[in-house]
């Protein structure tokens, strides 16, 4: 059945928002997912018209959003190239590989960081999938622990082509305290302790 109301909080980071019911009872939550035109923006105070329902767990939400009056149109992103987005990730790559050939870092690093970066790529498109589709999201402490291990160079790229996590200021901070946290580990490895170390473990 078909209900007004009015967006109460709309959060454009997580795509997600709260809409007061006219008729009054307890706000619903709404899903970017469950807006018809989702190239439409909501905006706080908006009238909208949708349909209660339930989520898996039984607690109620909005479907079937559709913003009414004047709305914001999203921008229009055009894709990225591919050229000036894998080649400062394939650079890094290369210069792990070079270092590693000169004897300064072991030969397994580049190869963990180019499976760490496919494997991140990979999770990345498999949340920003699941958050279009309302599934279950991967944690953003797991996105970071994969970048933390190696992966960073897939998780630059899919930000940038996938258009995923590249927004949220909270996310993005932690997401280069990881790199920087992996190239600490690297130069640690490559300086002269570093390399008694693994030496000996090798």
């Amino acid at each position: 059945m078909t209900a007004k109301g009015r967006v109460k909080k709309w959060n454009a980071d997580k795509g997600f928002g709260f809409i007061q019911p006219l008729d009054g009872g307890g706000d619903l939550f709404f899903h970017v997912s469950a807006l018809r035109d989702r190239s439409l923006l909501p905006q706080i105070n908006q009238l909208v018209t949708y349909e209660s329902s339930t989520d898996k767990n039984n607690r109620p939400r909005a479907e079937s959003v559709m913003l009414a009056g004047t709305s914001v149109r999203r921008e229009e992103r055009n894709a990225r190239p591919l050229a000036p987005v894998l080649l400062p990730a394939l650079a890094i790559l290369v210069l792990v590989c070079i270092v590693a050939l000169v004897g300064y870092l072991p030969w397994h690093i580049p190869l963990l960081m180019a499976a760490m970066s496919v494997w991140t790529f990979a999770v990345y498109a498999w949340d920003k999938e699941a958050a279009r589709n309302d599934r279950r999201r991967t944690p953003e402490a797991t996105l970071h622990m994969l970048a933390v291990l190696g992966g960073w160079p897939g998780a630059w790229c899919a930000q940038q082509l996938l258009r995923h996590k590249s927004v949220k200021a909270a996310f993005r901070v932690a997401f280069w305290w990881t790199v920087g946290i992996h190239l600490a580990v690297l130069g640690y490895l490559a300086s002269a302790p570093g390399r008694s170390l693994w030496q000996a473990l090798l």
